[in-house]
């Protein structure tokens, strides 16, 4: 099944939440986190680091030591498996969850574990059935305001933007200063967020010392090359890169190669060599790629002038240019400004 979190920034930032609600619910309810055993930190500690699949292993022996009723292990096993695409075992997990949880904050968790997944699949009919989880995480803990917050953002996505925006306020009533209070202000502001895949904020000195921001980016179509001098695809894209720059202006059309290369320079050197003379950054550490959930290389993404995502491209492909793939985005410029 696909994995529509990744694709989706609202989605991201409702998983990106998930774990950490886990934790504070236990913490409401007074539950001793130490208690659970090692198997349980081993698997929090291979989550922080993105080993999903040793965090699940863990997370199962965690829970079966606690004769598979350990709610705590089993909202952690559902987040790990519904990031891995596994959307059946994630609401398994969660149900098993609810069944087990001994406290209003963990059931609430477990409703509001199902809504992520539910929210996460895009289809119309469960984001009813997640506005209907997320109403129940709110009954059984209305002081979380992560639960308020993804409410709105189920009630946003059906274009219920009047009741969206008054679970947004409850959010800031609980939260002002929260993690996530910058994006429900977006929100408020613009509750077309919620529906569309916006692109995530990033900024980064390019190697000319330049610094890009995606707000300062607003008005331009930005194409990011997400890439590799060690991947054949990648290097074999360059010339269509190239003509690319050439035939739209770059007032208009901005274009950005972001490196996974950990050695700068051998990319300081490829890029030189190849006379690579637009925006370019070395993602080392992999926090951009992290941020638009980049998994394969060469992968291109599309954001038009409002901020929004309009295409992904992976990989190469020898029957069609980049150029070509790009252009059904690319078509709002006039004729005079560039034709693929």
């Amino acid at each position: 099944m696909r994995n529509h979190w990744r694709r989706n920034s609202v989605i991201a930032i409702l998983f990106s939440s998930a774990t950490l609600a886990v934790g504070q619910a236990q913490q409401q309810s007074g539950a001793n986190i130490s208690a659970l055993g090692p198997d349980y930190q081993q698997g929090k500690a291979d989550l922080d680091a993105g080993k999903y699949e040793a965090a699940l292993k863990a997370f199962k022996k965690a829970n079966k030591q606690q004769n598979d009723a350990c709610a705590p292990c089993l909202l952690e096993m559902s987040f790990v498996m519904a990031r891995l695409g596994d959307t059946k075992g994630a609401l398994n997990s969660a149900d098993k969850a609810l069944a087990s949880a001994q406290t209003n904050e963990l059931r609430a968790e477990a409703h509001a574990m199902r809504g992520d997944v539910l929210l996460g699949q895009n289809d119309e009919k469960k984001r009813s059935e997640a506005e209907s989880e997320y109403r129940s995480a709110v009954h059984l803990n209305p002081q979380a305001p992560e639960h308020h917050l993804k409410l709105a953002l189920a009630l946003l996505k059906e274009v219920k933007d009047t009741e969206g925006k008054d679970e947004l306020n409850q959010y800031f009533q609980l939260a002002p200063n929260g993690k996530y209070a910058a994006y429900a202000r977006t929100l408020l502001a613009n509750p077309r967020r919620a529906r569309e895949d916006y692109a995530p904020e990033f900024s980064f000195t390019t190697l000319r010392g330049d610094t890009i921001t995606l707000n300062a980016l607003e008005g331009k179509f930005v194409v990011l090359d997400f890439w590799a001098t060690w991947c054949p695809p990648c290097r074999a894209s360059i010339g269509e890169l190239k003509e690319l720059t050439r035939k739209y202006p770059r007032d208009k059309v901005v274009l950005i190669s972001v490196s996974a290369d950990e050695e700068e320079d051998k990319w300081r050197e490829f890029v030189a060599k190849k006379e690579m003379d637009w925006d370019q950054y070395r993602d080392s550490a992999g926090k951009i790629q992290k941020t638009f959930g980049i998994h394969a290389f060469p992968t291109y993404i599309v954001i038009d002038p409002e901020g929004i995502i309009r295409q992904r491209i992976l990989g190469e492909n020898p029957q069609q240019s980049v150029v070509a793939r790009l252009k059904s985005v690319l078509t709002t410029l006039t004729a005079d400004k560039g034709k693929a």
